[in-house]
């Protein structure tokens, strides 16, 4: 959380003094966090219920929150207490507190949830100490660790929980400190007129290159910026946006402006790019024209980016691979590593930035090497560079290291502090990244390295023989439900061993509690209205899924985590199919039936374990001292008090992945968590109510961010300017080709929503044979022309790749004037690799085979002059259907329609009969109506009155 002051620093003196009473040492937390949210809800509403007060915390203001509340308020109450907006996690804390002697307690409530103020036998003035923590700003958390000195320095690292230490010299010569980041810089206040002469700008920027070709004149002169309004000044403040056709000069437009922002304004700029091959592209032209640019790339994933920029660069000696300067930003080696001979050869990324020792003194401190680290060299150059040029990956998974910036922050929240403008390129694509960052995939269990096994460890090696923390309830919580979630992971196995449909079921797909239930109820009972009674009987059931329910043997059916006996087993769920009304199968269908609802149960309790560990992790980590790299983790901890929550709630997804011939496999974790798109729409003012800064101007700049019928392109912030260009423009011909299959003239060939697999493959075969003669003359026809361009063929996958490779190999007229789009270098001709994609004019093959997300956006796949582009004919041999079971397709859709108002807003309570006032009912239906769209197994329980 911006590495804030958290809650337990604010009020730890409170916490003290109520620690004194050894009846309530225990509940001490809970009584401060139930107390500081109860004052911080009176200081919004007097009139809200405590048991609401849990989604003042989900990040939806309207409509949920009335526009007159005190928004600095619930900023703070958000940032403080971003975990309680589960609502089972706040009723849970709240039934603590009414377990509290009354002598001890600030408030109470009424039968209907009014909070109540009381005067507490001790500590009576803590209710003014509330409203003072709340009406502060909560201030920046400054780590001061001193840098390490020359000399001898220690470190250690973990390997499958065995330490391994290290030592090595910091040579004298070496060491430099690093200039650290500000806290803040006032932003510039930047405009220029609408008929600026940028040709003025271009004629400097083409002395400076001594360009005797008038490039940048060139490439400015056909550039026409228009206002959609009538504004006659370009103001660099807020979110503006810029829409412009194919090759209208955004580009162009981005690199002057910046240009001219740093040389002739003293601005500090951020340049977003779709991959780090365009950052490093950027960063060259920019210094080229005597820009100070930096590349920033995130450490993660370095070797990869080097590999594929050694393969897009083909060397022929060292001495030409010394030349290229880009491979110095592409490093991953750590200077202090190689210095303590630590090779890392296991591969497990270990940095040690700010763990080193030296001597006798038991402090850690930080690495003095920045300035000359493979990793962080370009990064130690932020505070004097005037570009900042980066990815959206990078923006919102990478922490600037504490030896540059004090303050730890995110890349996102320091462009946010420090920067004056951001240009966002393909503005529609990052806002889809943005999205999808809070939307992924991570491995959860089935392995030793994954979430739940290395939380586990992580906890024993911590706690194991220490009880310093043994009466911490919020801990002992955690640690039970971590227990509670490896018991249910061992039951979900044995069952998915015990039945063999069930696991072909299951095999590679993605499971949702919801669409079980929803299955379940539809195959014990064949009536509508009862299936809904059962759906809602089996949502209750998952609520009650805790560590505590599983000794009830009841027709509940938590029991079955405890009982060993198959007959037992089918007993219970025998009882409880006919306790809420449902069928108890025939005996040929009921063992399937079974191993599902014995699945389903584990899952639940698997699910609710899981919520609760993910959801208190950050406050964990503040007892333990301790940190499990888990990315699904940090997100959660860096963003959630400035986002909308998921708009269906915090949803959790499993995808079963299995290899052929294994009984087990691994499950993966698609967690929703969160509106991400909200961070570029509103990076410009996102932290403003928190700490009274303004953020960076943000433009964005693309060709289909404005499109009103496109939930996945079109952005909410409403173009402002146009570009246009005087050049004439290219034309698009698009015509549907009918091919009708050579065996049967009548019947026409289908390739897309083919079930059969063998008939598809044999189909999307009998396609490329058919339109052989047709991209021969389409060849021809480029040639005629004197353009020479080349074909396009896209398929949905890799493996069409391949299939359509064959079929080309197969016909004399193709032979060797072909490639075939590859993930990875295939030390074959045939196959190029998709790193080299923007180089293929360099080969002699008139045709690429590629599949069509691959190389969809981002890619300049010029002529080899650069002066148009290479494909001149795009043949779609497949129709672009979403990939299946995409969580991601639905949630584009959903917040596409949130931003044009269609759900979360006015249309929902226009359409919906009940006037609802109320914060919680508020978010509880937007989050069951939106819940829809993602699973429409709801449809079917929504009342008739909200289907009109």
């Amino acid at each position: 959380m911006r590495k804030r002051i958290n809650e337990l620093e604010l009020t730890q003196a409170i916490l003290n003094r109520l620690k004194k009473h050894e009846d309530i040492t225990e509940l001490a937390s809970t009584i401060v966090n139930v107390e500081v949210m109860a004052v911080g809800c009176s200081m919004v509403d007097k009139n809200l219920k405590i048991q609401d007060a849990w989604s003042l915390l989900t990040g939806y203001d309207e409509p949920v929150i009335p526009q007159y509340r005190d928004r600095t308020i619930i900023s703070r109450l958000r940032i403080l207490f971003s975990h309680y907006a589960g609502q089972s996690y706040w009723e849970n804390e709240i039934e603590n507190y009414i377990g509290v002697p009354e002598k001890y307690r600030l408030i109470d409530f009424s039968d209907e949830g009014n909070i109540q103020f009381l005067t507490p036998r001790f500590d009576p003035n803590r209710k003014e100490d509330y409203e003072n923590i709340l009406r502060q700003p909560i201030s920046r958390k400054l780590n001061q660790i001193d840098y390490a000195k020359s000399g001898s320095f220690t470190y250690t690292r973990m390997k499958e929980n065995i330490s391994l230490h290290f030592k090595g010299v910091i040579p004298n010569s070496w060491v430099k400190k690093t200039q650290g980041l500000p806290i803040y810089r006032k932003k510039k206040e930047l405009y220029f007129d609408s008929q600026f002469n940028w040709i003025t700008v271009a004629e400097e920027m083409d002395l400076f290159l001594h360009n005797s070709n008038n490039e940048w004149q060139n490439r400015v002169k056909p550039i026409q910026l228009f206002s959609k309004g009538k504004s006659k000044k370009f103001l660099y403040k807020g979110v503006q946006h810029i829409v412009g056709g194919l090759a209208s000069g955004k580009s162009t437009f981005r690199t002057i402006s910046t240009y001219w922002l740093v040389r002739n304004e003293g601005a500090k700029v951020g340049i977003l790019e779709g991959n780090v091959a365009q950052v490093l592209e950027r960063v060259q032209e920019l210094k080229r024209l005597g820009v100070n640019a930096v590349p920033i790339i995130g450490r993660g994933e370095r070797r990869k980016h080097l590999e594929n920029y050694l393969l897009s660069n083909r060397v022929q000696s060292v001495k030409e691979l010394s030349s290229l300067e880009a491979i110095s930003h592409l490093s991953d080696v750590c200077i202090i590593q190689a210095l303590a001979g630590d090779l890392n050869k296991d591969g497990v990324k270990h940095f040690p930035c700010k763990n080193l020792y030296q001597g006798n003194d038991k402090k850690p401190k930080k690495c003095p090497l920045a300035h000359i680290c493979g990793i962080y060299k370009d990064w130690s150059q932020l505070a004097e560079a005037d570009v900042w040029v980066t990815t959206p990956s990078a923006v919102l998974h990478s922490r600037i290291p504490l030896t540059i910036d004090p303050y730890e922050r995110l890349l996102y929240e320091a462009m946010y502090d420090l920067l004056d403008v951001i240009f966002v390129d393909e503005a529609d694509i990052v806002q889809k990244q943005f999205d999808e960052a809070f939307l992924e995939e991570h491995s959860a269990f089935g392995n030793p390295e994954h979430l739940v096994e290395k939380l586990s460890r992580q906890l024993n090696d911590t706690i194991q023989g220490n009880y310093d923390l043994a009466d911490n309830s919020l801990l002992i919580q955690w640690r039970k439900n971590l227990n509670h979630l490896q018991d249910s992971v061992w039951s979900l196995y044995g069952e998915i061993k015990k039945s063999v449909t069930l696991r072909e079921s299951l095999k590679n797909q993605v499971i949702y509690l919801n669409y079980l239930i929803f299955e379940i109820s539809e195959a014990i009972s064949d009536n509508e209205e009862k299936q809904g009674e059962i759906a809602d009987s089996m949502r209750n059931f998952v609520k009650e899924a805790t560590y505590s329910s599983v000794g009830n043997s009841d027709v509940r059916l938590h029991g079955l985590i405890n009982v060993s006996s198959i007959k037992d087993k089918n007993n219970l769920i025998n009882n409880w199919i006919e306790s809420v009304g449902g069928n108890i199968p025939e005996d040929s269908q009921s063992q399937f039936l079974y191993s599902k609802i014995e699945f389903f149960v584990y899952l639940a309790h698997i699910e609710h374990a899981l919520k609760f560990i993910l959801n208190f992790y950050p406050v964990i980590q503040q007892y333990l001292n301790t940190q499990v790299d888990v990315p699904l983790l940090t997100q959660i901890r860096d963003f959630r008090p400035f986002l909308k929550e998921a708009m269906t709630g915090v949803m959790l997804g499993y995808r079963y992945e299995t290899n052929d011939g294994t009984e087990t496999g691994q499950f993966k974790i698609i967690q929703y968590l969160a509106v991400g798109r909200q961070l570029l729409n509103e990076w410009s003012s996102l932290y403003e109510i928190a700490d009274n800064n303004r953020g960076p101007a943000i433009t964005l700049l693309s060709g289909t961010s404005y499109a009103p019928k496109s939930l996945h392109y079109h952005l909410e912030v409403d173009p402002q300017w146009y570009i246009e260009t005087s050049r004439e423009l290219s034309k698009l011909k698009q015509q549907f080709i009918k091919i009708r299959d050579p065996e049967n003239g009548e019947e026409k060939i289908s390739v897309s929503g083919v079930v059969e697999r063998e008939k598809r493959d044999r189909n999307l075969q009998k396609i490329v044979r058919e339109i052989s003669e047709k991209m021969e003359k389409e060849l021809s026809y480029w040639q005629n022309v004197g353009e020479g361009r080349k074909i396009l063929l896209l398929t949905n996958s890799y493996n069409d790749v391949n299939i359509v490779g064959k079929v080309l190999n197969e016909l004399p007229l193709w032979k060797g004037r072909y490639r075939l789009l590859s993930q990875q270098d295939q030390n074959d001709e045939i196959w190029f690799p998709r790193s080299r994609v923007e180089h293929f004019a360099e080969t002699e093959a008139d045709i690429l085979v590629a599949p069509i997300l691959a190389i969809s956006r981002g890619y300049n796949i010029l002529d080899i002059n650069g002066n148009g582009a290479l494909f001149g004919s795009a043949f779609f041999l497949v129709r672009p259907y979403p990939v299946p079971n995409n969580l991601g397709y639905y949630v584009q859709i959903l917040h596409g329609e949130r931003s044009l108002g269609v759900l979360g807003g006015t249309r929902i309570f226009t359409t919906h009969k009940n006037k609802l006032s109320a914060f919680f009912k508020k978010s509880m239906q937007i989050r069951f109506l939106l819940t829809i769209h993602v699973d429409k197994s709801n449809w079917k329980i929504l009342p008739i009155v909200d289907k009109s």
